[in-house]
């Protein structure tokens, strides 16, 4: 397979887990660095990457571009989609669409989760609202059943979620692009507000009707895709690196209709699930903003989770502060308002907060509100099922939800004869924390 194909493919589209196994296969050396031997053996390259760009017969993709700065369980909201068609190694279409567009034509009503009718007062749940579940494969198959539903007739192979971060670190690569269309330049540090900004305030200004209002983010991508097709193969180091951090981070994140081929991505967790099968303590902190606005442009957080393993059930808790550096209100950004919910090990209990079963999990929800400009410290405490202390060492999984970049986390763990163990972490994936006594 010619490498460099493989890659300008991958490059803007995030069909990056076809090349990765190539490049990878190719270079062994490079593999056996990355991945252990045991792994190495499990995985079908040689199978999978051939046929995930088609070179045994055309392949369909749905894209899903969620713009994380307003974040969603899954990711970020779903402003847009595509529809991207290859053929050995070769890009046959691609198209980009505007979902709440896509949205005004769908006749069929169906109730929201109640949060997004509480608060955000939408009765229809439709495709732009589809990635409710913070599982991916979940969120990615409810999104392709509305856009079904909604009179779309395309049958896809997988789908692959990309957030808007993503955007900005191919522009490191490629540099800044002028669009002429537009009499602008879009740089890395800047560009997503830029395209923010002709979607919801510039096109009116330039006379683009409203259904025409993302002709920006269109003519963007496809002018990435060229400046990266332009590379020299000499130059695709940099870029193999790029990918490789945006899956790890699950900035990128993929759902394959075949089972054998997503296995190998859940292997390599770059499905965005939630895991289901972990037996020791577990968190997932996952926010849905429900402010209609970008704010999460501005959301910082920091964790600080206490237990307290001397108790007959051990005993958390949990604090979540956040800090909303934004200055202003304005069509931008306002104060952040997100739904909240904490996934636990099945079995928890709390007196402070109401809980309902999802995913083998047991959930804590509740509405959080941080003023523009301020802090705010959301604290719960609960107790967490017996078998968590029945393990020689403790152990907690901590999932970071798509969409947010960084969660700096510290453990701070209370033992026999009371002794306190403290460990700490700036988490960028999934994380596993592991105590010995």
């Amino acid at each position: 397979m010619n490498e460099s194909k493989t890659i300008k493919i991958v490059a803007i589209l995030a069909i990056l887990l076809m090349a990765i196994g190539g490049i990878f296969v190719w270079q062994q050396g490079q593999l056996n660095k990355v991945f252990s031997s045991e792994i190495i053996s499990q995985l079908s390259f040689w199978k999978l990457v051939p046929e995930l760009v088609g070179f045994n017969g055309e392949k369909n993709y749905l894209l899903l571009f969620q713009n994380n700065l307003e974040l969603r369980p899954s990711g970020g909201y779903l402003g847009a989609f595509g529809i991207l068609k290859v053929e050995n190694a070769k890009i046959k279409s691609l198209e980009v669409h505007d979902t709440n567009m896509f949205d005004h034509f769908g006749t069929v009503q169906i109730n929201p989760p109640q949060p997004i009718q509480d608060y955000l007062k939408v009765t229809n749940w439709q495709m732009r609202d589809g990635n409710w579940s913070p599982d991916f494969p979940t969120a990615a198959q409810q999104v392709e059943y509305f856009y079904h539903l909604q009179g779309g007739q395309e049958e896809f192979d997988g789908i692959i979620g990309l957030n808007a971060t993503v955007l900005e670190d191919l522009l490191k690569l490629t540099g800044p692009i002028y669009l002429s269309e537009f009499d602008k330049e879009f740089k890395s540090e800047n560009a997503l507000y830029q395209l923010e900004y002709e979607v919801e305030q510039g096109y009116a200004h330039r006379g683009i009707s409203y259904g025409q209002r993302k002709t920006a983010l269109k003519v963007l991508v496809k002018e990435i895709l060229s400046k990266i097709t332009e590379r020299d193969i000499q130059d695709q180091v940099e870029l193999k690196n790029l990918l490789l951090k945006e899956l790890n981070k699950k900035n990128i994140v993929v759902f394959l209709k075949n089972i054998e081929e997503q296995e190998v991505i859940a292997k390599l967790g770059w499905n965005g699930s939630v895991d289901r099968f972990y037996n020791y303590d577990y968190l997932m902190i996952n926010e849905a903003n429900l402010s209609a606005r970008k704010s999460n442009a501005f959301i910082k957080r920091n964790v600080e989770y206490q237990i307290d393993l001397t108790k007959e059930r051990p005993e958390v808790t949990l604090k979540i502060e956040y800090d909303h550096q934004g200055k202003q209100i304005d069509w931008f950004s306002t104060d952040y308002q997100a739904y909240l919910r904490i996934y636990l090990p099945r079995g928890s209990i709390s007196d402070q907060a109401e809980s309902f079963e999802e995913l083998g999990k047991t959930v804590f929800g509740s509405l959080i509100k941080v003023p523009t400009g301020q802090k705010k410290i959301i604290e719960f405490t609960y107790s967490l099922p017996e078998k968590i202390k029945q393990s020689e060492d403790y152990r907690i999984l901590v999932q970071k939800q798509i969409g947010v970049e960084i969660l700096p986390f510290k453990l701070i763990l209370k033992g026999a004869h009371q002794r306190t163990y403290i460990k700490e972490a700036i988490i960028e994936s999934d994380w596993e924390g592991l105590i010995s006594f």
